[in-house]
């Protein structure tokens, strides 16, 4: 064997024994992340105190929403009902969602600003709590078709439902969104609302015996601009009005003693983090 054939293996076991060094200074390739990545978001709403009044309350409001480490943060409405997907793919969501409307009384309810003494004489109606489902479509990733349906288990215990639909579009850190909002009760939402008796009109005395019926409630829209401050930490603004028609419009209630108006406006800080489970 000549010496240039025995450098040259020489050099080719140096380069190996130099690659197997290297190759053990890689750092090892990090495990992926598991568990879950779970969203909190939080903060103050300005909002018609109840269907009809002219006094507003500020209530805090907020989201859940929960993914796999790595996915995107799925898309929230301010506006949306308490709900967890337990149907979660791309196209479609569903499960269920609970909603709350606070009590109609002359002080307005818990955190009203400003009263409703000209509601004297009429029924009042308790702090209501609604349970069901919502159906969530996506037809186009900048598309949302949502759905809510639900009945009252406190309070007025109507049935009532809402659609909404939204264009959402995002721009790096910015999220926009906005769109129409449309509003159902029955005759038992809708009476407990906006329906006034004979014996309620004489003593109150600026308006009239009036049965409200059910069908569409009120027609509307929303509009929200997020924007992502850093991976975890988000900031929501939103706002919106609906106007009350058909029956529930032309009650003498929102009328004469409220608005025709229902108003809602706030903000939502939002902090996301990973979550292991137990």
């Amino acid at each position: 064997m000549s010496y240039a054939q025995r450098f040259s293996l020489a050099g080719l076991f140096a380069i190996a024994a130099s690659s197997a060094n290297a190759a053990d200074l890689t750092p090892p390739p990090t495990a992926p992340v598991e568990g879950w990545t779970i969203t909190l978001g939080l903060g103050p709403e300005v909002f018609t105190s109840f269907p009809g009044a002219k006094s507003v309350s500020i209530w805090p409001t907020g989201y859940i929403a929960y993914r796999r480490p790595g996915e995107p943060e799925p898309f929230v409405s301010p506006d949306d009902g308490l709900s967890i997907a337990l149907l979660d793919l791309p196209w479609i969501k569903a499960g269920p969602v609970a909603r709350f409307i606070s009590e109609r009384t002359l002080s307005g309810g818990f955190g009203s600003i400003g009263n409703n003494q000209n509601f004297f004489g009429l029924h009042n109606v308790g702090f209501t709590a609604e349970l069901g489902g919502f159906l969530e479509l996506w037809p186009a990733e900048f598309i949302r078709a949502r759905f809510e349906a639900r009945q009252g288990v406190s309070g007025a215990k109507g049935f009532d439902a809402n659609i909404e639909l939204d264009v959402v579009e995002r721009y790096g850190p910015w999220t926009f969104s906005a769109g129409p909002r449309f509003q159902f009760g029955d005759s038992q939402f809708m009476n407990a609302y906006f329906s006034v008796t004979l014996g309620e009109a004489f003593l109150n005395g600026q308006v009239f015996p009036y049965q409200a019926h059910g069908g569409l409630t009120s027609v509307g829209g929303l509009g929200a601009i997020k924007y992502d401050f850093t991976p975890t930490w988000s900031a929501t603004v939103f706002g919106g009005v609906s106007r009350y028609v058909d029956s529930a419009g032309g009650s003498p209630i929102p009328n004469r003693l409220g608005s025709l108006d229902d108003i809602t406006a706030g903000v939502v800080v939002a902090y996301s983090f990973n979550w292991n489970g137990f």
